[in-house]
């Protein structure tokens, strides 16, 4: 948390995204979504999520000079959501941090997702999540409008609406989060250790390719035959078993295997 001292009084804000709660999470993805379309400014963008945060009826810039001073000085308190980057003319590119493993829409107008860390995220839509964000990257690549219904697909893997039978179309904001969220989770796995019960879990061997190898080991892809080995080695059940399990136990089952085989090759060695 980030203390803010202003018109003689001082108040606590978050000072990342693991920190803000549903609400806070909501309106800094509206400020993004509106940062990315140009409707704001990035400098608009602090302006008005500090404004959000110390709860302020308006952007502190109607405020008096002396408060206006005041909070400029400590705008860099908020670098926690942001990320800066240099564009190739030398300018400075303002990105907002969404990636967290926190779902913090779990719940949204009727809709109801899966915990923190996907946790509840069957295996089956784990991969078919994998192959659509495949997808949605190269339709943003290509431009093309269908990357709106394969973000709603996503979010259908991920959330269920109270009552099936009048589930209304998938909130474009919601939609959005859902794919930032299992994107970040994903990274998660693929860049670092994650705690388990207390313990550090580096999946990345997964996907490591092996030097004594001639085959590459899994890149993220062909999710499909190995449903079908886990199914083959019978630890959950057949496929559709394997399919409903939670993905976090395939993930570890998987890891497992993994990690006896390299231990098994170096003692060989």
């Amino acid at each position: 948390m980030e203390k803010f001292t202003y018109n003689s009084k001082t108040a606590e804000v978050p000072s990342c995204l693991d920190e803000v709660s549903s609400e806070q999470y909501r309106q800094f993805l509206i400020l993004s979504v509106l940062m990315n379309r140009g409707t704001i400014s990035p400098g608009q963008f602090r302006v008005k999520w500090l404004s959000f945060l110390l709860g302020m009826k308006a952007d502190y810039t109607m405020y008096r000079r002396e408060i206006i001073r005041e909070l400029d000085g400590q705008l860099e308190k908020l670098d926690g959501f942001f990320s800066y980057t240099t564009g190739k003319e030398g300018e400075r590119i303002v990105t907002p941090i969404l990636k967290t493993g926190r779902n913090l829409m779990q719940d949204f107008g009727g809709w109801h997702g899966v915990g923190d860390m996907l946790n509840g995220l069957t295996f089956g839509n784990f991969c078919d999540c994998l192959d659509l964000l495949q997808q949605s990257k190269q339709a943003a690549e290509k431009d093309d409008p269908a990357i709106n219904e394969i973000f709603q697909d996503i979010t259908l893997k991920l959330y269920r609406y109270k009552d099936p039978e009048k589930m209304p179309a998938v909130p474009s904001l919601l939609a959005i989060h859902a794919v930032n969220f299992f994107s970040a989770v994903w990274e998660m796995v693929l860049s670092g250790p994650v705690y388990i019960s207390g313990e550090a879990i580096d999946f990345r061997i997964l996907f490591q390719k092996l030097a004594s190898e001639d085959r590459k080991a899994d890149d993220k892809t062909g999710w499909t035959g190995i449903v079908f080995e886990v199914a083959a080695s019978g630890v959950f059940g057949n496929k559709k078993e394997v399919d409903d399990t939670p993905f976090w136990d395939v993930l570890l089952y998987l890891y497992k295997c993994k990690f006896e085989y390299l231990h098994q090759k170096r003692n060989k060695k």
